[in-house]
C-alpha cells in the first residue's frame, strides 16, 4: 500500500506522522509556501515542514492539472489521502488512484465544506466528530468509511477543537489502514448542511443576539478572524469567554444590550445581551495587548456602564 497524503493545516499533522510511521505514505502533497501574517517571506505549510523532517518527497503544485499528474503519476501510489489540503481533485487527477479518501472533521452529511469545526461551536451543537469518505466530485458527497463521534461541552474554541479533531482523525486512520479490506461504505444518512469560508466581517458581533450565541461566536473565531464589536467608537476584540454556553440563562436582561453591567471576580464582564448575561474575561484593543478583564479594569476606569456595539 502506497498513499499519498494530501494536507496543509496543522490539524492534519499527526495523521500524517501516524501513517508515515508505519511507512505506507510514499510521498506528501501540500500547497506552496505562502506568506506570513507579519512579513513577505514565504512560509511552509505546517504539513510541509513535518513531511521533511520525516524524510518524505513534498509536492507543492499550484494547481492540479496535467503537470501535477504527470510529476504524481510515476509515484505509483495506490490511495490519495486527503485531510484539509486546500484545494478540489478534478476527475483525471483522482483517476491516478484505485482509491480516494477524505477526513472530514464533522460527521458527515452534517456542516459538508470548508468551516465545519467553526460551525459546530457556532451552532451549538453538543457532539460532533470526524468522518472518513470516499472522495466524489462535489465537495463532501462521497460515501463514509467510519465515522467517530464525541461530546462538546459549549467551551471548546476552534484551536481546542482542532487539537482534539487531530487526534481522533490520526487514530481513525490509523484503524482504517489497518482493516481496509474490512471496512464496506455505506451512504451518507440525513439532511446535509453546508458550510462557507469564513470572511473578516463575521467577527462583528451583535448583542441582540443572546449570550450562548454570542459565547459560541467569540470561541469561534478567537484564533481569526476574532470577535470584535466598538467601545467609544474605537474596535475593541472580545477573546475569551467564561464558563459554558449550554449553561448560560435565558432571561430578559433590563439594561440595553451591549451594557457592561458590572466586573466579577473570576468570571470577568457581565455584559447584558438579547437573552442572558455574557461573561468576558479576555479583550484587546488593536494598538495593546491582550489582556485579562481585571487587567483592563484597572485601564479603564470607566468602562463599567458603557454600551459595546
Amino acid at each position: 500500500m502506497r498513499i499519498l497524503f494530501a494536507g496543509t493545516e496543522k490539524i492534519a499533522v499527526p495523521a500524517l506522522e501516524k501513517l508515515a510511521g508505519r511507512g505506507l505514505v510514499a510521498a506528501v502533497l501540500t500547497t506552496p509556501d505562502a506568506p506570513g501574517r507579519r512579513g513577505s517571506a514565504l512560509l511552509p505549510s505546517p504539513v510541509k515542514t513535518k513531511a521533511l523532517e520525516l524524510g518524505l518527497p513534498v509536492f507543492q503544485p499550484e494547481h492540479l492539472g496535467s503537470q501535477a499528474r504527470e510529476e504524481i503519476a510515476p509515484l505509483s501510489c495506490d490511495i490519495l489521502l486527503s485531510f484539509c489540503y486546500g484545494k478540489i481533485f478534478g476527475p483525471k487527477f483522482l483517476a491516478l488512484f484505485d482509491r480516494c479518501m477524505n477526513i472530514h472533521p464533522s460527521l458527515l452529511p452534517r456542516f459538508r465544506g470548508c468551516a465545519p469545526i467553526q460551525n459546530a461551536i457556532l451552532a451549538l451543537d453538543r457532539r460532533t466528530g470526524v468522518s472518513i469518505q470516499e472522495i466524489a466530485l462535489r465537495i463532501d458527497e462521497g460515501d463514509i468509511y467510519l465515522t467517530q463521534s464525541f461530546d462538546l461541552d459549549g467551551t471548546e474554541t476552534t484551536e481546542s477543537l482542532e487539537d482534539r479533531v487531530s487526534v481522533i482523525a490520526a487514530s481513525l486512520a490509523d484503524d482504517l489502514f489497518d482493516n481496509l479490506e474490512v471496512f464496506k461504505t455505506r451512504p451518507q444518512i440525513g439532511e446535509p448542511s453546508y458550510t462557507a469560508f469564513v470572511k473578516k466581517e463575521d467577527g462583528r458581533l451583535d448583542f441582540s443576539l443572546s449570550a450562548a450565541e454570542l459565547h459560541a461566536r467569540i470561541r469561534a473565531y478567537s484564533h481569526w478572524p476574532r470577535a470584535v464589536c466598538t467601545l467609544d467608537g474605537q474596535d475593541l476584540y472580545l477573546l475569551g469567554v467564561s464558563g459554558s454556553a449550554f449553561d448560560i440563562e435565558e432571561e430578559t436582561c433590563s439594561q440595553e444590550p451591549g451594557t457592561i453591567v458590572c466586573h466579577e471576580k473570576g468570571r470577568g464582564f457581565r455584559i447584558a445581551t438579547g437573552s442572558g448575561y455574557l461573561y468576558v474575561n479576555r479583550l484587546q484593543c488593536p494598538t495593546k495587548k491582550a489582556c485579562d478583564s481585571l487587567s483592563f479594569l484597572n485601564g479603564r476606569r470607566d468602562i463599567v456602564g458603557k454600551v459595546l456595539t
